[in-house]
């Protein structure tokens, strides 16, 4: 399971309960300083789910509210808006960034660091323009988290998302079928981005595919790799700035569209490389 997943939950933990608890959550789980889940790191799955059942422990509340609420949070929260930025840029509606959602998905099992994202179906939910049949196949089983996720989803729009989960896997079913439709709020849109929010984020967008262009398709390049060779190209000086450069690979990286070494042994941040995966064809 990716690092975001464990960063953004003590993130939760912390917006939920506070300071004090997150840090009875960590002693509780033997957590160090050296220890703390880092966002470019791929963790084992049952470290997050014996942190769940902790959680539920600690706070007396249902593992599946936990889990439900965790997914509404993912989607809403600053950091997911941060690291996911790429993707989230492409979206306008809550529909929209579920069927981003299933491309990235489905992008990241040419990661080479033996990921097994949920597998994403969709149908069209008839007589609805915003609405739509999605399905859902983990050997984690976590649909409380997606549940949460469409939640979080509607609630980057303003919209409310209507769901009937019509079939489980906790119940036999081969897969989790959900039934969702969003629904346009009353309530104003979040606030517009100002003029220079979106220019600056175009610039962004646009220094991300640059990096792209410039990646391998194996081997990989360090930052520095990265560097020297785009500054023979017609960019300006400030925006091959080694940060800049950084952030959209992990943008990159979030999208499942680039690869690095972060997990492979003996990794450190000065020698790391990074590659472009294949990218995956979505009907």
């Amino acid at each position: 399971m990716q690092g975001i997943m464990f960063v953004t939950w003590e993130r939760y933990l912390t917006d939920r309960f506070g300071n004090a608890f997150l840090g009875l959550y960590r002693e509780t789980i033997g957590e160090t300083a050296a220890s703390v889940p880092l966002a470019s790191r791929v963790y084992d799955d049952q470290q997050l789910l014996a942190g769940v059942s902790t959680v539920s422990q600690l706070a007396h509340l249902p593992v599946d509210s936990l889990l439900r609420e965790y997914g509404r949070y993912f989607l809403i929260n600053g950091l997911t808006d941060h690291l996911c930025a790429y993707l989230l840029a492409q979206v306008h509606s809550g529909r929209d960034l579920l069927l981003m959602m299933r491309k990235a998905h489905a992008q990241m099992k040419h990661l080479p660091d033996g990921l097994m994202p949920p597998v994403f179906g969709f149908e069209l939910l008839p007589h609805s323009a915003s609405g739509l049949v999605l399905m859902y196949d983990s050997h984690r089983q976590l649909c409380p988290v997606l549940y949460g996720a469409i939640e979080g989803a509607a609630e980057r729009f303003s919209e409310t998302a209507q769901i009937f989960e019509s079939a489980c896997m906790r119940r036999g079913a081969a897969a989790c079928r959900f039934e969702v439709n969003f629904v346009r709020n009353s309530a104003p849109l979040p606030e517009a981005q100002t003029p220079q929010q979106i220019v600056q984020a175009r610039a962004k967008q646009q220094l991300a595919d640059l990096v792209l262009t410039a990646l391998p398709d194996a081997d990989g390049l360090t930052l520095q790799d990265v560097r020297q060779l785009m500054q023979h190209w017609p960019i300006a000086p400030d925006r091959l700035r080694p940060s800049a450069l950084f952030e959209a690979l992990e943008h990159l990286q979030f999208a499942g569209l680039v690869a690095s070494s972060a997990n492979q042994p003996g990794d450190n941040f000065s020698q790391r490389r990074y590659w472009r995966v294949s990218v995956s064809v979505i009907n």
